[in-house]
């Protein structure tokens, strides 16, 4: 019995441990989009976001690039696309590489961050 146990222990303790999301704050939200780019897919071809620290964004899917500009407010991730003069606020969670946008709707939208 104690061997089908320290059997068990082991498996338990060689199994990948998958991170948990967790909900960021702003200063955690600020480190992780602050100068990166995100990728995703999009209607099946892959999309970019770039986040420069001048809080100036780029958003680049099939073959059109669109600018717009970020900030972190409070607890979230804010950002404005012209020609439309409002600002969006999104909470931001994290897994790993895996960044994900959720709108005041409950909309999720997931990127990850490249290397």
């Amino acid at each position: 019995m104690r061997h089908n146990f320290l059997f068990t222990t082991f498996l338990l303790l060689a199994s990948p441990v998958h991170a948990a999301e967790t909900q960021l704050k702003g200063p955690e939200i600020f480190l992780v989009l602050n100068d990166k780019i995100l990728t995703t897919v999009q209607n099946g071809e892959p999309a970019n976001q770039i986040f420069q620290k001048s809080g100036t964004t780029f958003y680049n899917a099939g073959g059109s690039q669109s600018q717009g500009s970020w900030k972190v407010e409070g607890d979230q991730y804010c950002s404005v696309w012209p020609p439309n003069p409002n600002w969006a606020c999104y909470d931001v969670a994290q897994d790993g590489d895996k960044v994900t946008f959720v709108s005041k709707s409950g909309k999720r939208t997931e990127m990850s961050v490249s290397k």
